[in-house]
């Protein structure tokens, strides 16, 4: 028989001080670091989702050959004549080419209002693709912004007169 060990197993109220001390530390620094990237996530969904309804708008224009407009709605039925697209945007074909949803245009495809905590304003309130792909409301610029915005988070889509989209990191306002 061998005889009974009477050393206790198992922390001391030092070691287990220290690694709780040392644990808080990871934590105070990855924390904010992960919510930073979980902002900065959102704001590039936001993004690619309004720069898959101006590809679709442009796409639709080509293949009926006629004016699609994508304008900014509250309602997702009508326009919402502001410049403020946070509320959200529908697409629809628009033949008499006047940027409003009325009759007989056909109502596409709607989006509603994103995240409370972004902003997408731009010098218009309507986008109309003409047959050939070409913007007919001339180049026009949007601003992506997300609430206490600092340093390079926010986003400028941009489209040019033949309607090609693009996106840049730009500057917080």
């Amino acid at each position: 028989m061998y005889p009974v060990s009477k050393a206790e197993r198992g922390f001391t109220i030092i070691e287990l001080m220290m690694t709780i001390t040392v644990l808080g530390l990871l934590l105070g620094v990855a924390v904010p670091s992960f919510l930073e990237t979980v902002r900065n996530n959102r704001l590039i969904s936001r993004n690619n989702e309004f720069i898959g309804a101006l590809n679709m708008a442009r796409s639709e224009a080509l293949k009926r050959s006629d004016s699609v407009s994508i304008c900014a709605s509250a309602d997702e039925a009508t326009c919402s004549e502001t410049n403020d697209w946070g509320t959200g945007w529908i697409l629809f074909t628009d033949p008499n080419a006047n940027g409003t949803f009325e009759a007989p245009d056909e109502l596409l495809q709607t989006w509603g209002a994103g995240p409370p905590e972004f902003t997408l304003n731009a010098s218009n309130s309507f986008i109309r693709f003409g047959s050939i792909g070409t913007s007919e409301t001339g180049i026009q610029t949007f601003d992506l912004v997300r609430a206490n915005c600092v340093g390079l988070h926010a986003r400028r889509i941009s489209i040019s007169m033949i309607g090609r989209i693009s996106t840049a990191k730009v500057a917080c306002p």
